[in-house]
């Protein structure tokens, strides 16, 4: 995987575990306030940034332009 995708890859896991400590001190801190509510589309989106990841993750990085991957490496 080259250096800019894996970056991209890091980057999403630490705002999923981020997500998911939000998520569990809605479910454990609040109640009867739509907190179940409001975690689980914060669980929704967990599962959705987790999706783009695997895919981001099974990118083939011999098939992207260097354009791509020199604006990737820079950040």
């Amino acid at each position: 995987m080259s250096s800019g995708i894996s970056s991209i890859s890091s980057e999403m896991s630490s705002i999923i575990r981020e997500l998911e400590s939000i998520e569990a001190g809605l479910r454990s801190n609040f109640e009867g306030i739509g907190s179940e509510v409001v975690s689980q589309r914060i669980r929704q989106f967990i599962e959705d940034v987790q999706r783009a990841q695997s895919s981001l993750n099974r990118v083939n990085p011999s098939h992207l332009s260097e354009a791509f991957l020199s604006r990737t490496a820079k950040k």
